[in-house]
């Protein structure tokens, strides 16, 4: 069995004793994570020698549909991701390395287990570890661990395939029925990010114990591995499996695509043809339009205008009885209402428009740094805030400053909707004459270009997508 449990903790790893042998914990930890780790590369259960039987390849002959969604998922991409590797390197330099392998953990598990070092980036990883969140992390995946979330997993790679199902065919390779296979706890061992003391950097698990689709018990799969995604929808029934000759039972099928907010930045993602990567890609946003139509929308939209003062009201509402909106690493996800009002076809007052580098006017806008855009104070944006205080509460008033990226935070400000919370803004404008119009758009986008310029990665700016939500117009 083996058991892939993070030992040590970000952050608390760069003060940590060095042990007996005079090694540091952080020199270690690497290797260290992992215990219980056993060859597994030498001969498959299916007896085929020198192929390693963990490779989502080994999956695809039985499998085909299943693997040709997941050969397209984010789960895969997860390991190729140029904005992953970048990010990883800066925090690598920001932490000293204190961080070591605390990200490629969840981002490509069997690599890390394998023994790659934190700093491995794509075009340097092996190609199990290239397959990123593959087939065996989920179905091999026997129990979770306490604290949940930063792969909090317990993988078997000796026993057999977990499924919803247990296995009544006795060819194919071994399997029974899962006992955290289709639970929320198996999404949650990666999806609640956290360092010790308190900076929790994602919550997506977190948010949905106390969500009421958990009450209800609605899980993560039944959203996110639905026909339709980010709401339950009945499932097709079909083969699970292809076999020649063998007879096999129709189950319920999910798709392995597990929808969520990100896309490729790649060309060669996920195919080497990039033409079929494109077009894979844009199959994929369609999808996430979808899904992001599902999580939110405007409920209502407002305007009193005056001859010395006008007020606008958007009311946001979301859909999502699940977790936050947005949730994840919310650092990166911008949901913002870009507001405009209309007279005689100019814009006379305007609140969630870009600078001339495509990044909202907020204290991170470098025209706004600069002095060549002047800051929107009434920006409505759901991304949170990640914030180094200075000082203590009680003793002094602290100072409060932005960074970009959470591991050089001490805090974290969220300023996303509940599950299912409506919350309303309220814009004050200045006296306006009769006549106006109002546009309401509700947008996101899963980066914005300052991140990838910091990351040195500004090439890939043209290729971020800002998805429109929901519009509402008013005409006077």
């Amino acid at each position: 069995m083996t058991r892939f449990l993070w030992l040590l903790v970000w952050f608390g790893a760069s003060c940590t004793k060095d042990n007996e042998s005079g090694e540091s914990a952080v020199d270690s930890s690497e290797s260290a994570a992992m215990v219980d780790t056993e060859d597994t590369a030498a001969e498959s259960p299916s007896g085929h020698d020198n192929e390693d039987y963990r490779s989502a390849k080994w999956c695809a002959e039985c499998h085909p549909t299943q693997y040709s969604e997941w050969e397209q998922s984010m789960h895969r991409y997860a390991a190729h991701s140029p904005v992953f590797d970048h990010m990883t390197a800066r925090a690598v330099r920001d932490t000293a390395g204190g961080n070591g392998a605390f990200c490629t953990g969840c981002h490509t598990p069997l690599g890390t287990m394998d023994g790659e070092p934190g700093t491995t980036m794509a075009a340097d990883r092996s190609d199990i570890s290239l397959e990123g969140v593959t087939c065996v992390v989920c179905h091999q995946a026997v129990a979770t661990e306490v604290p949940l979330g930063n792969t909090s997993l317990t993988l078997d790679l000796d026993g057999p395939m977990q499924g919803p199902f247990g296995s009544t065919v006795p060819a194919g390779h071994p399997s029974s029925k899962g006992e955290i296979i289709d639970t929320p706890e198996l999404c949650g061992s990666c999806h609640d990010v956290f360092a010790f003391p308190a900076l929790r950097i994602e919550e997506a698990y977190t948010e949905y114990v106390e969500s009421p689709a958990a009450e209800n018990g609605v899980r993560c799969q039944d959203c996110h591995m639905s026909t339709s995604p980010g709401i339950p929808t009945s499932r097709p029934v079909g083969k699970a499996a292809v076999m020649e000759g063998v007879d096999l039972p129709d189950r319920s099928l999910s798709s392995h695509r597990f929808i969520g907010p990100d896309y490729s930045l790649l060309d060669g993602f996920p195919y080497a043809d990039p033409d079929r990567s494109a077009e894979a890609t844009e199959e994929l946003k369609g999808q996430i339009e979808t899904l992001l139509e599902h999580a939110i929308h405007i409920q209502s939209v407002t305007f009193e205008p005056g001859p010395e003062s006008s007020s606008l009201q958007v009311v946001l509402e979301s859909l999502t009885p699940g977790h936050r909106v947005p949730t994840g690493f919310t650092s990166e996800r911008q949901l913002w209402i870009h507001a405009q009002v209309w007279h005689e076809g100019e814009i006379v007052w305007e609140s969630g428009e870009l600078d001339t580098f495509g990044d909202l006017k907020d204290s991170l806008s470098w025209d706004v740094a600069s002095g060549d855009a002047v800051e929107d104070h009434q920006l409505v944006n759901l991304q949170s805030k990640n914030l180094i205080r200075v000082g203590e509460v009680g003793i002094s008033d602290p100072e409060v400053y932005e960074t970009v990226f959470p591991f050089d935070a001490n805090t974290i400000n969220r300023r996303s909707l509940e599950p299912l919370e409506v919350r309303p803004h309220t814009y004050v404008l200045p006296g306006l004459p009769d006549g106006v119009s109002v546009t309401v758009a509700l947008k996101y986008r899963n980066l914005p270009p300052y991140v990838l310029r910091e990351l040195g990665l500004e090439s890939l700016t043209d290729r971020l997508v800002t998805f429109t939500i929901d519009t509402v117009e008013l005409v006077d």
